[in-house]
């Protein structure tokens, strides 16, 4: 299968992250299945190896810039595009209002928000030269319904879907089952 177009996926050590870096490879896309913690790749690496798909595993932290900037440099040198962007990473954070402290709260903001804003920022000026491309953003259900114990995940999931960006196709995909299914309390 001859690899025409790139896809960067973030978050992909688990869930919908992990999922969708597959389903992209398997469709002939060259893709690079980020996470922080390449402990977590073993999977994903014995699957994508398997079945001889065009998948590479690198590390990134989508809070740190100098980690952001590194792997999409690496990305454009390697591969001259990025076609595809799927911002994925995120965790979820369990409290009330009264228990967590400020800094919790902006922790969750700095992954769950900003972490999508760094990614775009670095990846823009590559899809703006090649005049167009696709970013997606997930996000989850409960972005726009509150759920109790809850609210700094709910307020920057609903943050991403303010994320919009001219001359890019850029859409924002609410997850209704994600809580269940992507085992986000573990990561």
């Amino acid at each position: 299968m001859q690899c025409e177009k790139v896809a960067l996926v973030t978050g992909s050590s688990s869930g919908i992250g992990f999922e969708t870096a597959l389903l992209l490879a398997r469709n002939g896309f060259h893709t690079y299945a980020s996470m922080r913690n390449l402990e977590k790749s073993k999977g994903i690496t014995e699957i994508a190896n398997t079945e001889k798909v065009p998948l590479h595993v690198v590390q990134l932290d989508v809070n740190d810039d100098r980690s952001v900037k590194e792997v999409i440099s690496k990305i454009e040198s390697e591969q001259g595009s990025i076609d595809v962007l799927v911002n994925n990473a995120g965790y979820v954070l369990l409290g009330s209002i009264e228990q967590l402290s400020i800094d919790e709260f902006k922790e969750q903001f700095e992954t769950n928000f900003f972490g999508v804003v760094r990614i775009i920022k670095e990846v823009l000026p590559i899809m703006r030269r090649q005049r167009g491309d696709t970013i997606v953003n997930v996000s989850s259900s409960a972005g726009r319904i509150g759920l109790p114990l809850n609210s700094p995940y709910v307020g920057s999931k609903f943050a991403r879907r303010i994320i919009r960006i001219y001359g890019i196709r850029n859409r924002t995909i609410w997850n209704k089952n994600d809580i269940d299914r992507t085992r986000l309390y573990q990561n």
